[in-house]
Formats: C-alpha cells, structure tokens, sequence
C-alpha cells in the first residue's frame, strides 16, 4: 500500500513509461512543473519557488541594466564565483526535482529496465550544467589574469633606501624652470587618464620593449576621449621622483623590472615607473595603465570577427614579412575591415615609403577605435567566452574591477565624433643622433602646452585642430585593397633597365684595353685601397626632424 501527500492510502498505479518519465522531463527543465503536472502540489511549490525567485532576479537584472554594463558588472571575481554558487544549487535542484518524479511514491520502484533512461537522463541533466559551470570558472580565470591585483612591493623591506643615479641611465635629480602659469583649479569630477602600453612581445622576440605608448584621457562631464600616441625613442624624460631617464623611453619599464632597487615603492612590473614618468612629462595624473601584447592582439581581433579602420593613406612595405604575410603589406586608401593578421600589420609597419614611426603611432590610435567600435557594437557577443580568454592572454591593467561599469558605461556614449588624437611629432621633439642611436629629443615645456591643449579640464572640449570625425568615413570596412606587394613592385622593374645598358657598352670597352693590361696592373692594385677610407665617414649619419628611430634588439617592422 502507498500513502500520498495527504497521508491517504491508494493502490500502486502501474507502471507507465509516461507516468514516471513526463513528469521527470519536466522537473529536469524547471524544476516543480513535472510535480505539477501529477497532481503534488506542495512538492511543486516547493521545487518551484527557488528557480522561480532566482529567474525573476535575472529577468529584473537584463531588464533594468544595459547588456554592456551587465558583462562589466559580471567581471568582478564576486559576481564570477557567486555565478558558480547558483550553477551548483540549480544542478543538486535540479537532481533533486528529478529524483522525487523518478521515485514517486504513487508508482512502484523503479526496475532494472529503468536503469538506462534514467542514467540518460541524469547525464542530460548534469553534462550541460558542468559544462556552464567549467566556462563560469574559465572566464572568472581569465578575469583574473587581466586584472592584477596590487602586488607586493618587492622593496618593501628597505624603506630608507634611497636611490642612487646610474651614469648610464638615471640622472640626480634637478630642479625644473618653473615658468609654468598658474596651475588650473582642480575640477569637481577629474579626467580619467591611462597609459596603454603595447609590448611587442611577438614570435622571435625576446625582449620587453614598450614600443606603444598611448595616453588615452576620458572626459566624464564632456563625454569626450583624448589620445596621445608617446614617440618611443624619446630621451632624457623626467621620472616622477625628480630624476631622469637617460635611455629611451621604450627601455624604461624593462629597466625598472631589472633594478627593482633604483625604484623603492614600484610594484615590480616597471609599468607604474613608466606611468610615473609620462605623467610627469606630460604634467598631468596618470591613474591606470593597462598592457597590451602585440602578438596576442591578433587573437582579440579574430575573435571579434575583424575591425574597421579608416585608412588615411595607402602605402606598401614589401619587406614586412611575419604573422602570415610573406609577401610583404600594402592597403589601400578608404575604409577597410581587417582580420588580426592585417589589423596588426597596419599597426605595426613604420618602414614603407612615407611611414615613419610618428604615422604608425597614428595608425595605432585607429586601430584602438576599431576594436572599441566591434566591441560597442556588440560583436564580443559572437564569442564572449572566447573573448575573455584572448583579452586573459593579451591584456593586463591595473584597473579596479569595481569601475569597470562606469568605464563602459563612458565608453558607450563617447562615439569617434568626440574623439581627439594626436602625435608628440616635431617641433615637439628633435631628431638626433648620438651615442644612444637615433634619438628624440624632447621639448618639456611645449609638451606640457601640448597636453594643456589636449587633456583640458573637464566639461572643456579639447582643441578642435585634434578633432576625429569630421571627414572621418563611417559604414562596413571592405574586406579588398590589403594583400602582399613584394612580388609585383621587386621583379618588373628590375628586368627592364638591365638589359639595355648591359649590351651596349661591352663589346664596344673590351677590345681596347687588352693591350693596355700590363701597365695597368701595377697602378690596379692601389686603387682598391681607397674603399677602407669611404666607410669610415658613413657611421656620421645627419639629423633630421623626424629621423626614424631604430629597433633596437627586435626584428624588421
């Protein structure tokens, strides 16, 4: 004999495929309808009001927020691990609801032949659910890897240490002119400036070059964006704690990271030291950097489904020949939508015809758009998951997680048209050349004017000669116009003016000076001499403006 809910005696129904399993269907869907469906009310309020409560904080969640804020919001470890907490009690709930439809008391136990479909459908119930649960933890891991936490300070133990100039790259510190007007009043709600720092830390290199050097400042009140792109064999830059950095700025963060004691107080990653730096350069606060690795940079763009950028100028570089281009790079004039591949070559060659390291700091800053663009324009949801794994590969910041909201939120309303770049270029530094190789040199003080131009105070626009948009071309990139250039521009020029040359004098020269060949022997061998002279004058090369720095111990682009 079998009781009910109400403690009723009732004989044992028999047993049906559709009496046991429908209603197991069904709780394994949303737990408490399958109770429903057979009548046990109090087990379906039971099952039910849980999934119900926890489906309306949800819906209230989606409803209330935009998508973007909702992801930024859901990056924050908390939301990440409490997203895991709620997987596994739906899964035991879920069970659990499941089970008591599967043993339900009005039917008689299970036998041997239900063995299979229930473990078929325990597996329908728990693979999905492990699986959701394994990606929750994956991106929570990937979160983690972009967003570092504060670090030890690895000299924390020598408080009293002061640091000493070394001859070859730090100066003592020295008092700076102070012919600056007046420092502006602080503003109500200030600018929120980052350093983004491209490492080019690609295949074959070595070395920890912060080749990309980009102060990106964002204005809360006049919802505008303000970039500027710092030349990377700069020189003589000023450190936060008065002294100077005599090596090229691009060095700096790699030698931080390897005298950890010349910078008491740094948080080991040389990127604070950087910060410091810039800022002072500039005369303004930086508050966050974040890292770009130019090799993993092809992964984001792929995942997003490629960028648009918008190409100034055309140009071909038949010598570039890495991250699957072997035949050199060229793009056309116009706008363009690139792959990984291409949206890395275009910001990285400096060395075609018209290129120099300053249109390439330009170019950087339009591919910084383009993937804020795909990104605003929601292609991170093609593959979020996949997203979060190649920024976790690519990027690290410094940025705390609990502002992330208010950043999308900012980055959501700032469209290119409030979008103002530029370039320190000359007259803002002098091309030379010295012992350090190709150099620029800096002009602080109409730096400093520069930015004052740039970064105003908050609520002010920038200058409009730094304005983005006006002429700027809008709509889908075309996917022509980029390929290789090698092969075609090396090989037709080349066949046609040797032949014609070539003939013309050697039957004509040789028959003359066989005769003359002893005489000359002797006076012959002298004049080779000559060639040791010439090289020696070609190590003086002349300055220009804008002389093209050189790479240093990277490869090629």
């Amino acid at each position: 004999m079998i009781r009910d809910d109400a403690g009723a005696v009732t004989p044992p129904a028999p047993s049906t495929g559709r009496s046991r399993y429908v209603p197991a269907v069904l709780d394994a869907l949303i737990p408490g309808t399958g109770h429903l469906l057979a009548g046990r009310r109090r087990l379906a309020l039971l099952f039910g009001l849980p999934v119900v409560f926890l489906a309306a904080l949800v819906a209230v969640a989606v409803l209330t927020t935009s998508t973007y804020r909702l992801a930024a919001e859901m990056a924050a470890d908390e939301a990440l691990f409490g997203l895991i907490v709620a997987q596994a009690f739906l899964l035991v709930w879920r069970l659990a609801a499941v089970g008591s439809s599967l043993f339900n008391p009005r039917l008689p136990r299970p036998g041997i032949r239900d063995s299979i479909p229930i473990v078929l459908l325990v597996l329908l119930i728990v693979a999905p659910q492990v699986y959701a649960g394994a990606l929750t933890q994956a991106t929570r891991d990937a979160a983690n890897e972009i967003f570092v936490e504060e670090p030890p300070i690895p000299v924390a133990a020598l408080p009293s240490f002061t640091p000493e100039p070394d001859p070859g790259f730090l100066e003592p510190a020295s008092p700076e002119p102070s012919d600056e007007p007046s420092p502006t009043p602080a503003a109500e709600v200030s600018r929120i400036n980052v350093l983004v720092i491209g490492v080019d830390a690609g295949v074959g290199r070595n070395t920890y070059l912060t080749d990309t050097m980009i102060v990106m400042s964002v204005d809360p009140v006049g919802k505008t964006v303000s970039m500027l792109s710092i030349p990377r064999d700069m020189v003589d830059v000023p450190l936060a704690d008065g002294r100077k950095f005599r090596g090229k700025i691009n060095g700096l963060a790699a030698y931080a990271r390897h005298h950890p004691r010349q910078f008491p107080g740094s948080d080991g990653t040389g990127s604070d030291v950087l910060m410091g730096a810039l800022g002072k350069l500039l005369g303004i606060e930086l508050d966050y950097y974040a890292t770009v690795n130019l090799g993993g940079f092809v992964t984001v763009v792929d995942t997003l489904g490629g960028i648009d950028v918008n190409v100034e100028r055309a140009f071909c570089d038949p010598a570039y020949d890495e991250y699957g281009f072997t035949r050199g790079f060229s793009i056309t004039k116009g706008r363009h939508h690139l792959n990984g591949n291409q949206a890395l070559g275009y910001a990285r060659i400096r060395k075609a015809a018209g290129e120099s390291d300053f249109t390439r700091a330009a170019r950087q800053q339009e591919v910084l758009s383009g993937v804020r663009d795909a990104i605003i324009g929601g292609k991170f949801l093609n593959n979020p998951l996949g997203l979060v794994k190649a920024l976790g590969k690519t990027v690290s910041t410094n940025v705390p997680r609990k502002r992330l909201p208010e950043f999308v939120d900012l980055a959501v309303k700032i469209d290119r048209k409030s979008t103002y770049r530029t370039v320190v270029k000359y007259p803002y530094v002098r091309g030379a050349y010295d012992g350090r190789g190709s150099i620029q040199v800096p002009n602080i003080k109409e730096i400093r004017k520069l930015a004052k131009r740039l970064f105003p105070t908050t609520g002010d626009a920038p200058d409009k000669a730094f304005k983005v948009g006006g002429g700027t071309k809008t709509g889908k990139g075309t996917t022509s116009g980029v390929g290789g250039c090698g092969g075609g521009t090396t090989t037709k020029p080349k066949p046609k003016p040797t032949p014609k040359p070539t003939p013309k004098p050697t039957p004509k020269a040789t028959p003359k000076p066989p005769p003359a060949d002893p005489t000359p022997t002797p006076d012959a061998d002298p004049t080779p001499t000559p060639p040791p002279p010439d090289p020696t004058p070609t190590p003086a090369p002349t300055p220009t403006p804008e002389s093209t720095p050189t790479d240093g111990p990277g490869k090629g682009n």
